[in-house]
Protein backbone atom coordinates (compact mmCIF):
# COMPACT_ATOMS: atom_id res chain seq x y z
CA UNK A 1 0.00 0.00 0.00
CA UNK A 2 1.23 3.24 -0.64
CA UNK A 3 0.88 5.87 2.49
CA UNK A 4 1.93 9.79 2.78
CA UNK A 5 2.77 10.69 6.05
CA UNK A 6 2.31 14.88 6.36
CA UNK A 7 4.28 16.41 9.01
CA UNK A 8 6.80 14.57 11.55
CA UNK A 9 4.22 12.13 13.55
CA UNK A 10 4.19 9.53 14.66
CA UNK A 11 6.75 7.63 12.38
CA UNK A 12 10.23 9.21 13.04
CA UNK A 13 12.64 6.34 13.99
CA UNK A 14 13.95 4.56 11.79
CA UNK A 15 13.07 1.16 12.86
CA UNK A 16 9.13 2.58 12.08
CA UNK A 17 10.02 2.93 9.07
CA UNK A 18 11.29 -0.36 8.49
CA UNK A 19 9.03 -2.19 10.27
CA UNK A 20 6.63 -0.06 7.69
CA UNK A 21 8.29 -1.73 4.59
CA UNK A 22 8.32 -4.91 6.04
CA UNK A 23 4.47 -5.40 6.38
CA UNK A 24 4.50 -4.09 2.85
CA UNK A 25 3.70 -0.27 3.05
CA UNK A 26 5.25 2.33 1.08
CA UNK A 27 5.83 5.17 2.43
CA UNK A 28 6.28 9.04 0.79
CA UNK A 29 6.71 12.19 3.30
CA UNK A 30 5.42 15.76 2.81
CA UNK A 31 7.04 17.86 5.71
CA UNK A 32 4.21 21.18 5.02
CA UNK A 33 0.77 21.59 3.97
CA UNK A 34 1.58 22.54 0.18
CA UNK A 35 4.39 19.33 -0.63
CA UNK A 36 1.04 17.50 0.73
CA UNK A 37 -1.04 18.86 -1.90
CA UNK A 38 1.02 18.58 -4.80
CA UNK A 39 1.78 15.05 -4.00
CA UNK A 40 -1.93 14.34 -3.49
CA UNK A 41 -2.11 15.88 -6.83
CA UNK A 42 0.08 13.92 -8.79
CA UNK A 43 -0.40 10.25 -6.83
CA UNK A 44 -3.08 8.35 -5.46
CA UNK A 45 -2.52 7.05 -1.97
CA UNK A 46 -4.26 4.56 -0.24
CA UNK A 47 -4.32 6.32 3.26
CA UNK A 48 -2.79 9.95 4.64
CA UNK A 49 -0.87 10.43 7.94
CA UNK A 50 -1.66 14.04 8.94
CA UNK A 51 -0.03 15.52 11.89
CA UNK A 52 -2.30 18.07 12.93
CA UNK A 53 0.75 20.30 13.89
CA UNK A 54 1.99 21.46 10.74
CA UNK A 55 4.65 24.31 10.33
CA UNK A 56 2.78 25.98 7.54
CA UNK A 57 -0.37 25.86 8.07
CA UNK A 58 -2.87 24.75 11.02
CA UNK A 59 -3.56 20.93 9.83
CA UNK A 60 -7.56 21.01 10.39
CA UNK A 61 -7.36 23.83 7.47
CA UNK A 62 -5.05 20.98 5.06
CA UNK A 63 -8.11 18.31 6.04
CA UNK A 64 -10.98 20.99 4.80
CA UNK A 65 -8.53 21.66 1.76
CA UNK A 66 -7.83 17.41 0.74
CA UNK A 67 -11.47 17.00 1.24
CA UNK A 68 -12.48 20.28 -0.99
CA UNK A 69 -9.99 19.20 -3.61
CA UNK A 70 -12.14 15.63 -4.19
CA UNK A 71 -9.77 13.35 -2.31
CA UNK A 72 -11.23 10.65 -0.95
CA UNK A 73 -8.19 8.92 0.54
CA UNK A 74 -8.84 7.47 4.40
CA UNK A 75 -6.91 10.54 6.37
CA UNK A 76 -5.25 9.57 10.22
CA UNK A 77 -4.95 12.09 11.94
CA UNK A 78 -2.11 12.35 14.00
CA UNK A 79 -2.08 14.85 17.66
CA UNK A 80 -0.18 14.90 20.96
CA UNK A 81 -2.80 17.22 22.43
CA UNK A 82 -4.89 16.20 25.28
CA UNK A 83 -7.65 18.87 24.17
CA UNK A 84 -10.65 16.56 22.36
CA UNK A 85 -11.83 19.79 20.36
CA UNK A 86 -9.16 19.35 17.77
CA UNK A 87 -9.97 15.99 17.67
CA UNK A 88 -13.51 16.51 17.41
CA UNK A 89 -12.78 19.19 14.48
CA UNK A 90 -10.60 16.54 12.71
CA UNK A 91 -13.26 14.23 12.17
CA UNK A 92 -16.36 16.61 11.66
CA UNK A 93 -13.81 17.96 8.55
CA UNK A 94 -13.05 14.48 7.08
CA UNK A 95 -10.77 12.52 8.95
CA UNK A 96 -11.41 8.92 9.40
CA UNK A 97 -9.50 8.67 12.59
CA UNK A 98 -7.59 10.26 14.98
CA UNK A 99 -4.10 8.80 17.25
CA UNK A 100 -1.49 9.58 19.57
CA UNK A 101 1.52 10.57 18.32
CA UNK A 102 3.00 8.27 20.19
CA UNK A 103 1.25 5.46 19.69
CA UNK A 104 2.60 1.81 19.08
CA UNK A 105 3.79 1.04 15.65
CA UNK A 106 1.19 -2.26 15.74
CA UNK A 107 -1.48 -0.11 16.78
CA UNK A 108 -0.67 2.05 13.77
CA UNK A 109 -0.96 -0.85 11.68
CA UNK A 110 -4.05 -1.80 12.87
CA UNK A 111 -5.47 1.41 12.15
CA UNK A 112 -4.46 1.91 8.77
CA UNK A 113 -5.85 -1.46 7.50
CA UNK A 114 -8.85 -0.60 9.14
CA UNK A 115 -9.69 2.63 7.06
CA UNK A 116 -7.99 1.34 4.36
CA UNK A 117 -10.51 -1.39 3.91
CA UNK A 118 -13.60 0.34 5.26
CA UNK A 119 -12.40 2.53 2.63
CA UNK A 120 -13.28 -0.14 0.23
CA UNK A 121 -16.29 -1.28 1.70
CA UNK A 122 -14.74 -3.87 3.91
CA UNK A 123 -15.54 -4.51 7.26
CA UNK A 124 -13.55 -7.47 8.07
CA UNK A 125 -9.43 -7.92 7.65
CA UNK A 126 -10.40 -11.20 5.68
CA UNK A 127 -11.61 -10.19 1.73
CA UNK A 128 -13.30 -13.40 -0.02
CA UNK A 129 -14.00 -14.15 -4.09
CA UNK A 130 -15.24 -17.21 -4.38
CA UNK A 131 -12.57 -19.97 -2.93
CA UNK A 132 -9.73 -17.59 -2.93
CA UNK A 133 -9.09 -15.90 0.95
CA UNK A 134 -6.73 -12.94 1.71
CA UNK A 135 -5.63 -11.91 5.42
CA UNK A 136 -4.70 -8.52 5.17
CA UNK A 137 -3.26 -8.96 8.72
CA UNK A 138 -0.55 -11.80 8.06
CA UNK A 139 -0.85 -11.47 4.22
CA UNK A 140 -1.51 -14.97 3.88
CA UNK A 141 -3.77 -16.08 0.95
CA UNK A 142 -5.69 -19.26 0.75
CA UNK A 143 -7.79 -20.91 -1.69
CA UNK A 144 -10.01 -23.63 -0.84
CA UNK A 145 -8.62 -23.60 2.60
CA UNK A 146 -4.84 -24.57 1.07
CA UNK A 147 -2.22 -21.91 1.47
CA UNK A 148 -1.17 -19.99 -1.83
CA UNK A 149 2.34 -18.88 -1.57
CA UNK A 150 2.91 -15.56 -3.55
CA UNK A 151 6.06 -13.22 -3.96
CA UNK A 152 5.68 -10.07 -1.96
CA UNK A 153 5.01 -8.12 -5.32
CA UNK A 154 2.49 -10.73 -6.16
CA UNK A 155 0.46 -10.49 -3.06
CA UNK A 156 0.93 -6.79 -3.29
CA UNK A 157 -0.91 -6.39 -5.97
CA UNK A 158 -3.88 -9.00 -5.47
CA UNK A 159 -3.98 -6.94 -2.48
CA UNK A 160 -4.94 -3.95 -4.60
CA UNK A 161 -7.05 -5.85 -6.81
CA UNK A 162 -9.42 -6.91 -3.89
CA UNK A 163 -9.45 -3.98 -1.82
CA UNK A 164 -10.80 -2.38 -5.03
CA UNK A 165 -13.01 -5.36 -5.84
CA UNK A 166 -14.70 -4.43 -9.06
CA UNK A 167 -13.00 -1.14 -10.24
CA UNK A 168 -10.91 -1.18 -13.19
CA UNK A 169 -7.18 -0.10 -12.31
CA UNK A 170 -4.76 1.53 -14.51
CA UNK A 171 -1.57 0.15 -14.76
CA UNK A 172 0.11 3.23 -13.62
CA UNK A 173 -2.10 3.13 -9.96
CA UNK A 174 -0.81 -0.88 -10.10
CA UNK A 175 2.61 0.89 -10.53
CA UNK A 176 2.11 3.39 -7.59
CA UNK A 177 1.20 0.82 -5.43
CA UNK A 178 3.30 -1.51 -5.30
CA UNK A 179 6.47 0.72 -5.98
CA UNK A 180 5.27 3.95 -3.97
CA UNK A 181 6.70 7.29 -5.92
CA UNK A 182 10.45 6.68 -5.53
CA UNK A 183 11.15 3.81 -7.98
CA UNK A 184 9.45 3.93 -11.31
CA UNK A 185 9.90 1.29 -13.66
CA UNK A 186 8.58 0.15 -16.80
CA UNK A 187 4.17 -0.38 -17.21
CA UNK A 188 4.99 -3.60 -18.25
CA UNK A 189 6.27 -4.49 -15.50
CA UNK A 190 2.96 -4.71 -14.08
CA UNK A 191 2.06 -7.20 -17.11
CA UNK A 192 5.15 -9.65 -15.96
CA UNK A 193 3.39 -9.37 -11.91
CA UNK A 194 0.11 -9.87 -13.37
CA UNK A 195 1.24 -12.66 -15.95
CA UNK A 196 3.33 -14.67 -12.71
CA UNK A 197 -0.14 -14.11 -10.59
CA UNK A 198 -2.61 -15.08 -13.17
CA UNK A 199 -0.52 -18.51 -13.18
CA UNK A 200 -0.26 -19.57 -9.71
CA UNK A 201 -4.17 -18.64 -9.52
CA UNK A 202 -4.71 -21.08 -12.56
CA UNK A 203 -3.07 -23.55 -11.19
CA UNK A 204 -5.27 -23.19 -8.26
CA UNK A 205 -8.31 -23.26 -10.04
CA UNK A 206 -8.90 -19.47 -10.83
CA UNK A 207 -7.61 -18.45 -14.20
CA UNK A 208 -10.23 -16.32 -14.89
CA UNK A 209 -9.85 -14.10 -11.46
CA UNK A 210 -7.90 -11.11 -13.20
CA UNK A 211 -9.30 -9.69 -16.02
CA UNK A 212 -7.86 -7.26 -18.54
CA UNK A 213 -9.57 -3.87 -18.86
CA UNK A 214 -9.13 -3.16 -22.63
CA UNK A 215 -7.66 0.42 -22.64
CA UNK A 216 -7.68 0.68 -18.96
CA UNK A 217 -5.53 -1.97 -17.10
CA UNK A 218 -6.95 -4.74 -14.81
CA UNK A 219 -9.84 -5.88 -12.53
CA UNK A 220 -10.80 -8.81 -9.92
CA UNK A 221 -13.80 -10.37 -11.21
CA UNK A 222 -16.13 -12.95 -9.94
CA UNK A 223 -14.61 -16.46 -9.66
CA UNK A 224 -16.53 -18.06 -12.95
CA UNK A 225 -17.99 -21.58 -11.90
CA UNK A 226 -17.17 -24.20 -14.45
CA UNK A 227 -19.98 -24.50 -16.93
CA UNK A 228 -22.71 -27.55 -17.27
CA UNK A 229 -22.38 -29.38 -19.88
CA UNK A 230 -25.22 -29.05 -21.98
CA UNK A 231 -28.16 -32.17 -22.62
CA UNK A 232 -27.55 -34.29 -25.17
CA UNK A 233 -30.65 -34.58 -27.41
CA UNK A 234 -32.22 -37.97 -27.59
CA UNK A 235 -31.75 -40.05 -30.38
CA UNK A 236 -34.41 -41.20 -32.53
CA UNK A 237 -35.38 -44.72 -32.68
CA UNK A 238 -33.99 -45.74 -35.96
CA UNK A 239 -31.15 -43.45 -35.58
CA UNK A 240 -30.31 -45.72 -32.31
CA UNK A 241 -30.91 -49.11 -34.27
CA UNK A 242 -28.24 -48.16 -37.15
CA UNK A 243 -25.69 -47.52 -34.58
CA UNK A 244 -26.22 -50.74 -32.91
CA UNK A 245 -25.95 -52.65 -35.73
CA UNK A 246 -22.75 -54.76 -37.05
CA UNK A 247 -20.52 -52.93 -38.98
Amino acid sequence: MLILQIGTKPLRRLEDLQELRRRGLNREHAGTGAEAMEFLRLYRFDAVLLDLDLRDMPGLDLIRRVRASGCQSPILAITDRPDPQPRVKALDLGADDVLDGCCPVDELMARLRAVIRRSGGHTKSVLSAGPLELCLDSHEVKVSGQPLHLTPKEYALLELLMLKRGVSLSKGACLNHLYGTEEEPELKTVDVIVCRLRKKLAGAGLPTLVQNVWGCGYKLSEPSAAPEPEPTAPMAPAQRARELEPA
